[in-house]
């Protein structure tokens, strides 16, 4: 994948992480806090935070590391 295609992957995931929380705003707005769409909106965003977590750190030190080896050669 290419530096431009990560990017624009990195920036729709931010936005539909954003449109989750909106959801599940007005939903717990509607519905309240212990209702079950809002917790299930609330897992949804926690998961797909974790993800991309998960995937900056991994691509962090695989830039990090391929640095590094270019120093040393």
């Amino acid at each position: 994948m290419t530096e431009q295609n990560r990017r624009y992957v990195q920036k729709e995931i931010g936005r539909l992480l954003s449109e989750i929380w909106r959801v599940r705003g007005l939903a717990e707005q509607e519905y309240g806090a212990q209702h079950p769409i809002t917790r299930k909106l609330d897992g949804m965003h926690g998961e797909a935070q974790e993800q991309l977590d998960e995937k900056t750190a991994k691509q962090f030190n695989l830039t990090k590391r391929e640095k590094q080896e270019r120093r040393d050669t």
